[in-house]
């Protein structure tokens, strides 16, 4: 979930991509999984039908012949309470861990913490603290940084997804100088998707002001040995939303259809507004992988598979290193005085699978 400071340079030069797109996909039928009946029913008025957010039709299409089915072992309504726990420990019927899917605590300036994940009033809230001197030691690029840590929350899913597969949440980025994330990523680290990755701070200090207009559409693949980081850096990434003059503004409803290794739809409240379907850069659009990360030659060849690996959903907020590199994180004072801005709130958040009608 991080790249790099020249980008912003070069991103500014470049321009941002319009919200909406002149594509208007087909909606599907919805099976909820429960019984077998689509979520919508035809024979009956639409007065008498009452959306639920299982039943909020799937932008995506599903592909002829087939409906979208509801995976309830993988959606969470957060229709419970939840206290912060000191300690690792499932929760919502076994379907999240209250930490990272493995023992590192965050990038940056971020120590995540097990007691800042809670769930009250319907909605996952991940909520932001600060202990008195604690510290944090990083490096960006090429500098080493120590500043004042800040303690965040990050959940972890029990069960992976893999493609074909929806995925969508509704979600309320906090307006504070941290990143606000929904994340897929493999159990080995090696390919990412990102659903949202909002910089939701509305205060226009340091730089703030471009980054919490825009929402970024990326995802990632890696090579851990040595340390290499693709992801996509063309002006479609970072886009503006009608209605949203900031990402924190208001709720929205974000998802992505993972429909194959090389094809990625990404929606907002339901509208088509960014599609990415090749391996290879083309017509300035940048590719799932144009560098060869994912093929065992680590080269540009027909071997590279893609987005293949199933992956873990994870939910957290973070101060990146390169954001806290620019004295982008949240001051004693803002936590202190607008703590509700500094919660990253999320009312659900469902899966589908495309299934034979």
């Amino acid at each position: 979930m991080q790249f790099k400071n020249l980008f912003f340079i070069i991103i500014i030069t470049l321009g941002v991509a319009c919200s909406s797109s002149p594509e208007t996909p087909t909606n599907n039928p919805i099976n909820t999984g429960n019984d077998g009946n689509s979520g919508t029913d035809n024979d009956n008025d639409n007065d008498n039908t009452t959306e639920t957010w299982m039943t909020i039709p799937v932008p995506a299409n599903a592909g002829d012949g087939m409906t979208w089915e509801f995976q309830a072992d993988l959606s969470d309504d957060f229709e419970y309470e939840f206290a912060g726990e000191p300690n690792l420990v499932e929760f919502g019927s076994g379907k999240w861990t209250n930490f990272y899917h493995n023992q590192w605590d965050g990038p940056g300036a971020t120590i995540w913490k097990h007691e800042n994940v809670t769930v009250s009033g319907g909605n996952l809230r991940l909520i932001t603290t600060r202990e008195p001197g604690e510290m944090k030691t990083y490096t960006s690029g090429t500098e080493t940084y120590t500043d004042k840590a800040t303690r965040l929350g990050c959940i972890t899913s029990t069960k992976r997804v893999k493609y074909p597969v929806y995925v969508e949440t509704k979600v309320k980025a906090a307006n504070a100088f941290f990143a606000s994330d929904i994340w897929m990523l493999s159990p080995d680290d090696t390919q990412e998707i990102d659903i949202l990755e909002a910089y939701g701070a509305q205060n226009p200090r340091d730089g703030q002001t471009w980054f919490s207009e825009r929402f970024h559409i990326s995802h990632h693949v890696f090579i851990r040995d040595p340390f290499q980081d693709y992801q996509p850096k063309d002006a479609s990434t970072w886009q503006k939303i009608d209605g949203y003059p900031f990402v924190s503004s208001d709720w929205v409803r974000i998802g992505v259809y993972w429909k194959s290794p090389t094809h990625l739809e990404y929606y907002v409240n339901g509208n088509l507004i960014k599609v990415m379907d090749n391996l290879d850069t083309v017509s300035g659009k940048d590719g799932i992988d144009p560098l060869g990360y994912t093929s065992p030659t680590q080269t540009a060849d027909n071997t590279r598979t893609g987005l293949h690996k199933e992956m873990d959903i994870i939910i957290n907020a973070e101060v990146q290193n390169w954001n806290a590199a620019a004295d982008r994180f949240p001051t004693d004072e803002e936590i202190a005085n607008a703590p509700e801005d500094h919660v990253l709130k999320v009312d659900w958040i469902r899966v589908f699978k495309p299934v034979s009608n």
